[in-house]
């Protein structure tokens, strides 16, 4: 009488058995969202960049989607307008950034990853009369050098010069001009007008741009032809010795040259330009928030810390090596990488790019001077009529715009003190 249940048992054990795999199933927490990231790297860069996202990944479980674009600029803004920012975006341009901040667009750094932004990569913003940093350097580069190979006087030879550089050509002549100022002028000279407090037309500013035009001469022609890499992508040094001998450019040019490639500080290059402030220019790639998310917070947090930098540093070829604005490990064998972190913690005075911390509008006619300078370097009213474009420009985004970054030099993070060192001219 009792065998006909059996059969009854084990269905209702089976129906108890899946009611509760479908309620713990139910009961699962669902995996993060992925935190997108905007930025600058396409090509082997972004492929060494993501080897640190999937480092992050795997410790946290926590997805990434990486979008990189040599149009940063426009991606980041359409997708700005459009309400769907990505979580993080890296990019160079202090200016930009100020931009956004005032604009209510940034979130403020937390606190621990604030602790670990220095400037002059990221300064202090006064956004609705509250103090805060919104963003952070997560890789950097030392400007104010000359590139050259061994057994060739980086004081004499043709100068290697190239200005093309897609939507933002003419930037390496920005580069020179700022140079120039700031080894001729001083770090506080550099300072005022970086930030619009000095005038485009005033004796200093013009100074740097006749001294530009006087030192690379009848090379002026030679730089409408080149990109800034060269036009093969190998870079404008060649080893041969053929053609141009030495190279104004920034630390990441390295990449394109054999290990033995040296440089000297551009004051031990330039005559006219040596000087005792032990000061340079810096440039960087800057992440900020436009997202509160706690993974777009856990993954800023990973990103300026000790293994990120580590696994970005073995991901990459010795002469790619990033540099931080904290030293990070070993430099490896190479003089150039070695020798550039000690100048860069070494400094008395690091200068953030100026045309980096201008606003948008200021900065494209910095580069579109450039160009039209370069046509024609020995005309004066040509400067003329170019410097006072610059200064229109710098007023017009004054009155239109958010205030300027309050400051672009500083001491390097426990570098020297300045007590006692000389700023100005």
């Amino acid at each position: 009488m009792n065998r006909p249940l059996r059969p009854l048992r084990s269905l209702i054990a089976l129906c108890l058995f899946a009611g509760l795999a479908l309620t713990s199933a139910a009961c699962a927490e669902p995996p993060p969202p992925a935190v997108s990231v905007l930025g600058p790297w396409t090509g082997d860069e972004e492929e060494s960049f993501k080897t640190v996202l999937d480092q992050f990944e795997k410790k946290y479980g926590v997805a990434y989607d990486y979008q990189g674009t040599t149009s940063l600029r426009e991606t980041l803004l359409a997708q700005v307008q459009a309400g769907s920012p990505p979580d993080i975006a890296i990019l160079n341009s202090l200016g930009e950034l100020t931009e956004y901040a005032h604009g209510g667009v940034l979130k403020p750094l937390p606190e621990n990853v604030r602790e670990r932004s220095p400037e002059p990569w990221a300064p202090e913003l006064t956004v609705q009369g509250r103090k805060n940093t919104y963003w952070t350097p997560v890789k950097v580069d030392l400007k104010s050098v000359v590139w050259h190979y061994p057994g060739r006087a980086p004081q004499r030879g043709d100068w290697c010069v190239g200005v093309g550089s897609e939507a933002t050509t003419g930037w390496p002549g920005s580069d020179w001009i700022e140079d120039i100022l700031l080894q001729k002028s001083g770090p506080a000279v550099y300072e005022e007008w970086a930030t619009g407090q000095r005038s485009w037309t005033s004796d200093e500013v013009r100074a740097a741009w006749e001294t530009w035009g006087r030192l690379i001469g009848s090379r002026a022609d030679a730089a409408f032809g080149n990109d800034f890499d060269g036009n093969d992508g190998k870079g404008l040094l060649k080893r041969s010795g053929d053609g141009c001998r030495r190279e104004h450019q920034g630390s990441f040019i390295r990449r394109l040259y054999g290990e033995d490639i040296t440089y000297v500080p551009t004051t031990e290059a330039i005559a006219e330009l040596d000087n005792d402030r032990g000061a340079y220019e810096v440039a960087g790639d800057m992440a900020a928030l436009f997202s509160d998310s706690q993974g777009a917070r856990t993954l800023l947090t990973f990103l300026t810390g000790d293994q990120a930098r580590a696994t970005w540093a073995r991901a990459v070829p010795e002469r790619n090596r990033p540099f931080f604005p904290v030293s990070a490990g070993t430099y490896g064998d190479a003089w150039a990488n070695r020798s550039v972190n000690e100048t860069l913690t070494g400094a008395q005075r690091l200068c953030a790019d100026a045309s980096d911390a201008m606003p948008p509008g200021v900065r494209g006619a910095f580069y579109r001077a450039v160009l039209e300078f370069l046509a024609a370097p020995d005309d004066e009213e040509l400067l003329d009529g170019l410097l006072q474009q610059l200064d229109d420009e710098t007023r017009r985004q004054q009155e239109l715009g958010p205030p300027r970054i309050p400051s672009v030099c500083a001491a390097p993070p426990g570098g020297p003190s300045l007590a006692g060192q000389p700023t100005g001219p």
